[in-house]
C-alpha cells in the first residue's frame, strides 16, 4: 500500500503539467452568458458558456493562492487545471524548477502552485541575493523588471528553450505569463473567478485550502470522464491524507440522475458520503488506488 500511496502523489505530480483537457463549452441554455475566457488572447482563445451564478469572491478572505490563478492560457485550449499545496511536493526536484545557485531551498516555500505550466512558489525569500548571484552566472541573465519583482532568463533543464523566472522577497513566479500572474495578485489582471465565479462556487464547497486541484471539465480517463461535468475539484488537509473531498459541479441540475452519480463516485476507493445540491455532487472518501509500479492489474509482478 505504501508504495501505491507514493505512486499516487507522483500520478497528482505528472497530472498538474497535463494540459490535454479543453475547456467545457456548456450547453446552450437562457441561463448562462456568453464571454471570452482567455481574454488576454494566447492560440485560439476560447468561448465559453458560464453559468449565471450570483456570487463572488471575499479576496480579504480566500486563500492566497488563489489570488494567482487566471484563465490567461499561453498555450490554447487548456483546461486551466491548477494544483496548489502548501509545501513543494517531497518527491520532486526543486532544483529542476529553481536553479541550486538561487539559493532557495523548500523550507522557505509555504506554498506551491502550478497552473498551465507555470509554477508559483509563495514564501520567503531574498531577491537580492538572487540577483547577485544571476550577475556573477555565466547563464543566467538579468532583464527587467516588473511591477516590483526581478526577471531572470536562462537554459531550462533538459529543454532547448529559455525559461523565464519573476523574483521578490515573497514569491517566485516561473513560467511565460508571469505578467499575468503578478497583474492578477495585485488585482490588475481577470483573475480565474472574475471570469467565471462557478470556482468561487468550487472553493466555498472544497473543505480544505492546504491541497486543492481543480479544472473545467471530468478528470480524464476512467468511469468518471463525464460530459455533464462542467467544473470539478478535489480537497485534502495533505496530499497523502487518509480522506479527500471532490466536488462536481454539472451543466444543468437534469444531469444530477443516478447514473452519473456513480459513474462520480468511483473517483473514490472507499466512498463515506455524496452529498447533492442543485447541479453541485460532493463526494468524501478514500483516495483511489492507483496501481503499484510494476504491477499489472491483477496485482501481480511483471516478469
Amino acid at each position: 500500500m505504501a508504495n501505491s500511496r507514493l505512486t499516487r502523489r507522483g500520478v497528482v505530480a505528472l497530472a498538474a503539467v497535463s494540459l490535454a483537457g479543453c475547456a467545457s463549452s456548456g450547453d446552450d441554455t437562457d441561463e448562462t452568458t456568453e464571454t471570452d475566457g482567455n481574454d488576454d488572447g494566447g492560440p485560439d482563445g476560447l468561448d465559453r458558456d458560464v453559468p449565471d451564478r450570483d456570487i463572488e469572491a471575499n479576496w480579504e478572505e480566500a486563500a492566497r493562492f488563489r489570488l494567482w490563478l487566471t484563465d490567461y492560457d499561453p498555450f490554447g485550449g487548456g483546461n486551466r487545471r491548477f494544483d496548489y499545496n502548501e509545501t513543494f511536493p517531497e518527491d520532486t526536484d526543486f532544483e529542476e524548477v529553481v536553479p541550486a545557485f538561487f539559493g532557495v531551498i523548500t523550507e522557505t516555500v509555504d506554498g506551491h502552485l502550478i497552473q498551465s505550466g507555470t509554477q508559483v512558489f509563495l514564501g520567503t525569500f531574498d531577491a537580492a541575493s538572487v540577483v547577485a548571484a544571476v550577475e556573477d552566472d555565466d547563464e543566467y541573465e538579468l532583464l527587467d523588471e516588473y511591477e516590483g519583482y526581478d526577471i531572470v532568463a536562462g537554459p531550462a533543464p533538459n529543454a532547448s528553450q529559455q525559461r523565464t523566472i519573476a523574483v521578490s522577497d515573497e514569491a517566485i513566479v516561473v513560467g511565460p505569463d508571469y505578467e499575468q500572474r503578478i497583474d492578477a495578485r495585485n488585482g490588475d489582471h481577470d483573475r480565474l473567478e472574475d471570469v467565471d465565479p462557478e470556482f468561487t462556487h468550487l472553493f466555498r464547497e472544497l473543505p480544505h485550502d492546504t491541497t486543492v486541484t481543480g479544472q473545467y471539465n471530468a478528470p480524464s480517463g476512467g468511469d468518471v470522464d463525464r460530459d455533464e461535468v462542467y467544473i470539478w475539484g478535489v480537497s485534502s488537509e495533505t496530499p497523502m491524507a487518509e480522506t479527500m473531498t471532490w466536488v462536481f459541479v454539472l451543466e444543468d441540475e437534469s444531469h444530477v440522475t443516478d447514473e452519473v452519480i456513480g459513474d462520480l463516485e468511483s473517483v473514490s476507493s472507499d466512498v463515506q458520503r455524496t452529498e447533492t445540491d442543485g447541479r453541485t455532487v460532493t463526494i468524501t472518501g478514500a483516495p483511489p488506488e492507483i496501481p503499484e509500479v510494476g504491477s499489472d492489474e491483477s496485482g501481480d509482478e511483471e516478469s
